[in-house]
């Protein structure tokens, strides 16, 4: 790749337009925010940022090398011909011509949509056997096997009767299988040096690179002072019991366990009459206290019940956790190196993976993204149509989100706040009952007060319950998740939220120009 000439890794970021700076800021991982990345360098004709539009169409094409629709529409685009070099357009074309998706009606587009993956993986199997010739089979093999983590299914059907001519694709994609299994850390200072020096306008590369080198990605420290941490449950008693496990292995200085039983009817009751004397041996008497109520109250009522209880906020901090989680022993002291370098924060949040397939992301760093020149219409689904980014989703967990940095949301899976701030930040917003959007909901109200959430990405959490892909829930559930998703933006005028997103992009600016003096200074 083209080496960019600036003065320095700060004059680089400074002379960038501040429209590009905005896509850059959330990072330099995802198959569409990649392409928007590369498409605005394309279109703005400055020869200075094709080596960004490169990098970023390169990276796609490595991280989806089976992906015929896209690499039709790329090869139909003058400006990525331009641009791209002679290898890699070789490649698409390759793939572009043995790609052949089934069309609308096709049996396998309703089995997929079923979500049943043995028979989704023996359709597979059979098609390719059928059509060898057809990358497309092989490309929902690569999907279908990472997320199901069979990494033994993606590389049969890769490698299945691999026919003349697309060699290349099959060994690109073989490679791109390997990489799966290797994080993107680098152990040698100057590696990363030099790789933040080859490609400064990967931010999340830069992130990583000085986490490491001032040693925030292996601190620890405890936290400066009590933690309350509250759980509330409804029917999930085994993933209770192994939260609950998890928890007791881990450290657990100046804590206290507060659980909310919120009307179970299952063995939640038996669940936390066991768990009982095993924390008490554990934290000592009356450190683990166990509410039990008639009826379930809906989530963001039992936040609010336990946060209001007196024994709760005589604690310096609160922590919510989910009732189906697993806990590195070390979560609280990581939560503390978060606390000790980003003390002014309004919350801290994790990384959160999915529990059966840890590549699969649920949670990372969200950012606010906001239109200046919405009108709100309350008949439309989406009144104030603000969201947050989404790059965890478009990508798998190699490692690329793991550094520490403010943000506008975090998971609620698994947070901390200070007491006094949760409390004079007001309750989660009942309205938003049962489950969704009550955290996201309170993460904008601490946004638009200047106390922005930090994302503690070297906390990984592994969360039971899956989503996406492989959610499946009641169309009850998913018409509530979109009624709650409405009334959040209803909650929120234009004007506050987008000076909210602006007051986020000046902190994200500030962190990164930090960051970035401190790697020019390590390079001396």
């Amino acid at each position: 790749m083209e080496r960019v000439t600036t003065d320095g890794l700060t004059g680089f970021w400074l002379s960038l337009p501040e429209e590009l700076k905005a896509k850059l800021r959330l990072g330099f991982v995802g198959k569409r925010h990649l392409l928007e990345i590369a498409g605005w360098c394309l279109r703005s004709g400055d020869s200075a940022l094709m080596p960004i539009a490169v990098d970023a169409l390169e990276t796609v094409v490595r991280e989806n090398p089976l992906d015929g629709r896209m690499a039709a529409e790329l090869l139909a685009l003058d400006m990525v011909k331009n641009v791209l070099p002679p290898e890699t357009m070789a490649k698409l074309t390759l793939v572009a011509d043995h790609y052949r998706a089934p069309g609308s009606s096709d049996p396998y587009l309703k089995l997929r949509d079923g979500r049943d993956f043995p028979a989704i993986k023996k359709h597979i199997r059979s098609q390719i056997g059928k059509e060898p010739g057809n990358l497309y089979w092989r490309e929902q093999a690569l999907i279908v096997g990472v997320f199901e983590n069979d990494m033994d299914f993606c590389v049969e059907c890769i490698s299945f009767d691999t026919f003349h001519g697309v060699e290349s694709v099959n060994n690109s994609a073989l490679r791109h299988v390997r990489s799966l299994s290797c994080s993107e850390k680098a152990t040698e200072n100057d590696l990363l040096l030099k790789r933040v020096a080859a490609a400064p306008w990967n931010i999340g590369l830069a992130l990583r690179t000085y986490d490491a080198l001032t040693g925030v990605a292996d601190m620890r420290t405890a936290l400066p002072g009590s933690v309350a941490v509250l759980l509330y449950s409804w029917n999930k008693a085994d993933e209770l019991d192994a939260t609950l496990a998890s928890m007791l292995e881990s450290e657990l200085l100046g804590v206290s366990i507060f659980v909310l039983d919120n009307g179970s009817t299952d063995r939640t009751a038996e669940v936390l009459a066991e768990w009982e004397p095993r924390f008490a041996t554990k934290l000592g008497a009356d450190r683990f206290t166990v509410i039990s109520l008639p009826v379930n109250v809906g989530a963001a009522s039992a936040r609010n019940w336990l946060l209001h209880m007196d024994a709760v906020q005589q604690h310096a901090f609160i922590c919510y956790l989910d009732d189906d989680v697993e806990l590195p022993t070390d979560w609280l002291s990581r939560f503390g190196a978060a606390v000790q370098q980003y003390p002014e924060a309004g919350v801290w949040g994790c990384k959160v993976v999915d529990h059966a397939n840890q590549l699969r992301l649920q949670s990372a760093d969200s950012h606010l993204l906001a239109e200046p020149d919405t009108i709100v219409n309350l008949a439309k689904l989406a009144p104030n149509p603000f969201r947050l980014s989404d790059l965890h989703v478009q990508t798998l967990d190699t490692g690329v989100f793991d550094f520490m940095r403010p943000c506008a949301s975090v998971t609620g899976c698994c947070h901390l706040f200070r007491t006094e701030t949760l409390l004079e930040s007001g309750d989660f917003a009942i309205q938003l009952s049962p489950s969704q959007y009550d955290d996201m909901e309170h993460d904008i109200r601490l946004c638009e007060a200047g106390l922005f959430p930090v994302y503690q990405g070297h906390l990984a959490v592994r969360h039971m319950k899956r989503t996406g892909m492989a959610s499946h829930g009641s169309m009850q559930e998913e018409g509530n998740a979109l009624g709650n998703k409405y009334k959040m933006q209803t909650m929120h005028g234009v004007g506050e939220v987008c000076a909210a997103a602006r007051a986020e992009q000046a902190v994200l600016e500030a962190d990164i120009l930090m960051k970035l003096k401190f790697l020019e200074e390590m390079k001396k």
